[in-house]
């Protein structure tokens, strides 16, 4: 397994990847070295941290090096402070950043596929909000979504004061135009179902003890009488890493490895 790390200029935004070997990937048996690395064929999983994380956290508190050598699959882990995975009102812009420079560097210098197929996108907490706004506003880019513990409504918590992070406003700007935007996921979810263009397979998950397991339930139910096919699953835990630990391998499990 290799592990690289990747530095963007002098802002100190780091993105963690991690590569599975030629010789343990099973996928792989019966190829050379060349061909392994020259066959631009490798799946991605685009995996994103919760607030007040980094890209570190998912390969330090997960066993998802171990499941990506298993699956032959590069897992991406990209950091977005607590931007939300926003291009922000007043700040770094997080959706430009991995969007477009991080999807044009990974796809440039690793023997990836770039085909809509073979990328996947998941995240927890805040990360599971960036990834179905990400899946749904890129559908051309990702086919297969998941959330675990998603903070699926921080656009209606900050529309109402009660986004508990201190810089919201640098995040989204005026709160009163928030709901109905790119970075509503109910508007979302909506506008791409009328679109006509294909939509992505959704898993979303949450521990029952989680505070936030309501409106995990709430938008699964909304998702689905959309036409979206989602798979749900729940467990007795709180907002927390065993639970993403389990989430993350059967979100692996669901994909089409």
């Amino acid at each position: 397994m290799a592990r690289l790390q990747i530095h963007f200029d002098s802002r100190h935004v780091t993105v963690d990847i991690i590569v599975p070997e030629l010789m343990r990937n099973a996928k792989a048996r019966g190829k050379t070295a060349a061909e392994y690395y020259s066959n631009r064929s490798l799946p991605v999983l685009w995996l994103l941290h919760g607030g007040l994380g980094n890209s570190t956290d998912w390969p330090r508190y997960t066993q998802i090096e171990t499941f990506a050598e298993e699956k032959g699959i590069i897992v991406v882990c990209p950091t977005s402070e607590n931007g939300c995975y926003t291009d922000m009102a007043k700040g770094i812009q997080w959706e430009t950043l991995i969007m477009d420079d991080l999807w044009a560097r990974v796809h440039g210098m690793l023997p990836t596929s770039d085909k809509r197929e073979d990328n996947f996108i998941a995240g927890l907490s805040m990360g599971g909000y960036g990834a179905l706004k990400f899946a749904l506003k890129y559908p051309e880019r990702f086919s297969y979504v998941g959330s675990f513990s998603g903070g699926v409504e921080i656009p209606q918590e900050f529309a109402v004061g009660e986004f508990r992070l201190p810089q919201a406003s640098d995040i989204f700007g005026d709160p009163d135009k928030i709901l109905g935007s790119s970075n509503d996921l109910y508007w979302l979810s909506e506008n791409l179902k009328s679109s006509g263009a294909p939509v992505p397979e959704v898993y979303m998950s949450c521990g029952t003890k989680d505070r936030l397991y309501g409106v995990n339930a709430k938008l699964c139910d909304r998702m689905k009488e959309l036409g979206y096919n989602v798979t749900w699953d729940e467990s007795e835990h709180d907002h927390e890493w065993r639970f993403w630990n389990i989430q993350v391998e059967k979100y692996l499990d669901f994909l089409p490895l």
